[in-house]
């Protein structure tokens, strides 16, 4: 099987769960006049900035989880180095692996000095959950819908939230920097219940 990413934007990714980025263009370097009268935007700072509300939410819903281990909020920092490019057929691409989710928490990925226009991306691979069934093991009840996986490609001016329970590639950079990530979620210290994973067999192939 094989995918091709398109660029990320939030109408595209609203089943899986939230884009994160400015809305402003980068030549925007004064303070609006007027200033903008959007519901979800509001001047602070003594109108020096520009605080736009909610843009995305945090999930806890250990309450369901069988061990009752109540969860924490945690902000952990990824460092991702580029993945390996393979060339197949004459194309080049990634191959995924393996998906993992975290059934009871969102899990929003922030980049850390990354550009907008920087020659590294980040590929965002979801997929939905199909209906579970007595076949799988307790941990991955409710497998990802592979037939209908879809890709994204994400720069480092775009934050990403996966929606609880969200099937998901773990990070994959691609290109020829780092790119550091810091990650806010929930967990609760109990493996299976923080994070579940499944390998994919054959890999799925992602054409860059």
């Amino acid at each position: 099987m094989h995918m091709e990413a398109i660029p990320l934007t939030q109408s595209e990714f609203a089943p899986f769960g939230t884009v994160i980025e400015s809305p402003i263009s980068l030549s925007q370097t004064t303070f609006p006049s007027p200033p903008p009268t959007s519901h979800n935007v509001v001047s602070a700072n003594q109108n020096t900035a520009l605080k736009y509300i909610d843009v995305t939410y945090m999930k806890n819903h250990y309450g369901a989880a069988p061990s009752n281990v109540p969860a924490k909020a945690v902000m952990n920092m990824f460092s991702c180095f580029p993945r390996p490019i393979k060339m197949r057929k004459h194309d080049l691409g990634v191959d995924v692996k393996v998906l993992e989710r975290h059934p009871y928490t969102t899990q929003t990925f922030i980049p850390l000095g990354a550009a907008r226009d920087s020659n590294s991306k980040y590929l965002v691979v979801v997929a939905p959950t199909l209906p579970p069934t007595s076949k799988e093991p307790f941990n991955v009840m409710g497998p990802p819908d592979v037939a209908n996986m879809k890709s994204f490609w994400a720069h480092g001016g775009q934050a990403v939230t996966y929606g609880a329970a969200t099937w998901h590639m773990p990070m994959a950079v691609v290109g020829e920097e780092r790119m550091d990530f810091v990650v806010v979620q929930y967990a609760n210290g109990v493996a299976e219940e923080d994070c579940q994973e499944v390998a994919l067999a054959p890999a799925v192939r992602e054409k860059l």
